[in-house]
């Protein structure tokens, strides 16, 4: 199933932060100020984004950090891709050197939840990380 590393939610935890105000240039040490986490951290999180396309890097002395495109264009997923390299990695929907690919009646429907999760996460949105749940559409919560 899915694993988030503390990284990667760190990452979701600071480009939900910069959404608040997208156009707004704002430092590594600002971030980590207001989220509460070492500044290395934010900065090495930073670059990661940055050279994901996600975030641009403004240079100067009244530079920083802002989103590369709206929130509500940037998702979850390319996220999570960034951080992690691949969005889900399930050893039981591959074939790689499992001693009970042949027997196993579950592979299938594994693979239909990993989709499913995949898909959700290529819809949910930065800007939907700002709204409760019940508000994002995406889902029903019921």
């Amino acid at each position: 199933m899915l694993r988030i590393s503390k990284l990667t939610d760190y990452a979701l935890l600071i480009m939900g932060h910069m959404s608040i105000a997208p156009v707004a240039t704002l430092s590594a040490s600002q971030i980590a100020q207001a989220l509460n986490l070492n500044a290395p951290t934010v900065s090495k999180i930073l670059k990661m984004l940055a050279e994901g396309d996600i975030v641009l890097s403004v240079r100067g002395s009244i530079g920083g950090y802002h989103l590369a495109r709206p929130p509500g264009e940037i998702t979850v997923a390319q996220v999570i891709t960034i951080m992690e390299g691949r969005l889900i990695k399930s050893e039981c929907s591959q074939h790689h050197d499992c001693t009970l690919h042949s027997v196993c009646l579950m592979r299938e429907n594994w693979q239909k939840i990993n989709g499913l999760v995949q898909a959700l996460l290529h819809r949910f949105t930065l800007l939907d990380l700002l709204k409760p749940l019940s508000m994002s559409g995406l889902i029903d919560v019921k």
